[in-house]
């Protein structure tokens, strides 16, 4: 990271500069910087101008560290990749270093460091790494939950993905006399927390390791001292910024825990840290709700309903105002204690957030875990029920148990295999099938001949194509495959996974389709035309075949009903923005009137889900 031009920033003479002021002088300070960018492999997902800053800002890290008494004990202290980072990037003005300085000083100014990283990586280019820093009231919020629930402070603390060190930073305070871990692959986010370190006088600096914290997890050859807790913020990254390699990794590191592909890396976090807890182990994690109810997660759920002897508490935060707005996720806690001597019950909080910023629970449920594992740890799922609802529940049958719930087909390039009456035209009719993207344009609760005509009319991409090898001779469809190519839709993460690209998944068809998402009623429609729906669609396929009209148009006059729309809200999860998102899962476990089930008594329930 040779410098090839240095710069200056404005003259400042007041360290005591607001945070702001002192966030603009350091992003202006970067920009004149002409360094060389780091490579793509240091932080994925940042773009050139992104890493040519995050280059430069190593130069304060390393002005931060040579302002202190002892230099080489922090450089010594600090990974090969951050050290070098450090050094090599030219150093800020005397007068920058000391106004940066003055605000890491400062216990409530410890989020300058994350603010800078945000201004620098923006939160699209911020996902491949799920970088999203923790907000001081829920690091607060957690630290309690901790404090509350154990008896012995911890031995060794371990900080999973810990970014710029909110976690790591707070854990030094907190448990002076504990050994702290900070683990982090980004080189960058890893330096920063360590020149803040140099800079504070701690009892003792952590001990920061440049790493995956699944590898480093599976890895380390000794025991930490006991007890060890876990905690953090673990990244925020979606399953499809994962590669095969990665996941396999993940998978590795969970064990018996692991999730299925389609979980997310902080889904994994969890499970791996489930995996590695001894008996006077703890951990609290700040993750994604989701996991809470999708069908990836069922393992890891029955195995946390299972720690009977251990204090499990599950907090979800409100979506009224989202805890981490840019990453679009609701938010929850869990804290799993040490081994106790006897069984415990379960806790369950709603949290929200009070006038004052902190948070609180503003309903708690203390649930016995002598029962089945509940579906799903919703709170619909998790709350008591009272005996009579309880019989009567025992009475009815679930959707899942008289149909498969099934997600659309995930195409990997909906522009190209998903093409309109003018586009199809002149293409051989055994290479493209009736599709249905969403229902929006649909009238009434039948998609029929008639209606997907209409579609078609609007313009709407209302065609699949299903190419196989008997297609691609045809000269339309070599030249489609060719155009594809040279816009990359090959090099797509789901077209990559398949062989060949073009051959997407052949489902069956389903008999109702139904939105997954609404901010008032979800849509539902009978699929008489038999079209294959997009994976931002779910598919309601009758598991028996017989009376079929008449019990398909019976079910969905109920799903459309008052009635049914409640049922379907019930299960949902209400987001920051007030709508609504069902999981397969959760739709499949609602319960259906008897007078529906009557009508296919001859259906044997089986408890089978489909995604």
């Amino acid at each position: 990271m040779r410098a090839l031009v240095s710069g200056q920033t404005r003259p400042v003479t007041d360290t005591r500069q607001p945070l702001a002021s002192t966030v603009h002088d350091v992003m202006t300070w970067c920009r004149q910087i002409m360094t060389e960018p780091l490579p793509e492999t240091a932080v994925p997902g940042a773009s050139l101008a992104q890493r040519q800053m995050l280059a430069a800002l190593g130069g304060l890290a390393g002005a931060l560290v040579e302002e202190g008494v002892d230099v080489s004990k922090h450089w010594d202290n600090w990974p090969t990749e951050v050290t070098v980072w450090a050094k090599q990037a030219p150093r800020p003005p005397a007068h920058l270093v000391s106004q940066v300085k003055s605000h890491l000083a400062k216990p409530s100014q410890t989020d300058l460091l994350a603010k800078l990283y945000e201004r620098i990586v923006t939160g699209v280019n911020r996902r491949p790494l799920g970088t999203f820093f923790t907000p001081p009231a829920i690091l607060d919020y957690m630290i309690s939950c901790v404090n509350r629930n154990i008896s012995r402070p911890p031995a060794s603390i371990i900080d999973p993905g810990a970014g710029v060190g909110a976690f790591t930073e707070r854990a030094l305070t907190e448990w002076p006399d504990a050994t702290v871990h900070a683990v982090d692959v980004n080189v960058v986010t890893l330096g920063m927390l360590a020149s803040r370190c140099a800079v504070l006088s701690h009892k003792r600096q952590p001990q920061f390791h440049h790493s995956d914290f699944l590898t480093w997890l599976t890895e380390r050859e000794s025991r930490d001292e006991q007890p060890r807790l876990i905690i953090g913020n673990p990244p925020y990254t979606r399953h499809q910024l994962m590669t095969a390699a990665v996941k396999r990794n993940a998978q590795l590191a969970c064990g018996h825990l692991a999730p299925d592909g389609r979980a997310g890396l902080s889904t994994y976090f969890l499970a791996a840290s489930l995996n590695a807890l001894t008996k006077n182990d703890s951990v609290c994690l700040l993750l994604p709700a989701n996991w809470l109810e999708t069908h990836y997660a069922s393992g890891v759920r029955r195995h946390i309903w299972n720690l009977k002897r251990r204090h499990t508490e599950i907090h979800r935060f409100s979506d009224a105002k989202p805890i981490f707005p840019q990453a679009q996720v609701s938010a929850m806690v869990i804290f799993i204690g040490p081994e106790v001597p006897k069984d415990v019950s379960l806790k369950y909080f709603e949290v929200y957030e009070k006038a004052d910023g902190t948070f609180e629970s503003s309903r708690s449920l203390t649930i016995d875990r002598t029962e089945k594992c509940p579906s799903t740890f919703s709170i619909e799922c998790m709350e008591p029920v009272k005996a009579q609802h309880r019989r009567k529940s025992e009475e009815s049958i679930s959707l899942g148990q008289l149909a498969v719930v099934r997600r659309g087909v995930a195409t990997g390039d909906n522009s190209f295999f998903l093409r309109t009456d003018t586009q199809v035209t002149q293409l051989p009719a055994s290479s493209y099938v009736p599709a249905i993207p969403n229902l929006r344009s649909i009238d009434g609760v039948d998609l029929n001949q008639a209606a997907h005509e209409a579609l078609g009319v609007l313009g709407v991409r209302r065609w699949l194509l299903r190419l196989d090898q008997t297609d691609i001779d045809h000269p339309l469809i070599s030249r489609l495959l060719q155009e594809a190519a040279q816009l990359g839709t090959p090099d797509r993460y789901l077209c990559q996974a398949r062989t060949p690209w073009y051959a997407i998944e052949r489902p069956t068809i389903p008999d109702i389709l139904i939105s997954p998402m609404s901010k008032g009623r979800f849509r539902v429609a009978r699929n008489s035309v038999q079209a294959t729906p997009t994976n931002s669609l779910y598919g309601i396929t009758l598991r028996g075949r017989d009376n079929l009209d008449e019990i398909t148009s019976e079910l969905v006059n109920w799903l459309v009903s008052e009635a049914g729309q409640a049922s379907l809200r019930a299960g949902a999860r209400k987001q920051s923005d007030g709508l609504f998102k069902l999981e397969p899962h959760a739709l499949a476990t609602i319960k259906i009137p008897q007078r529906i089930a009557r009508l296919i008594a001859h259906t044997k329930p089986q408890g089978i889900l489909e995604h």
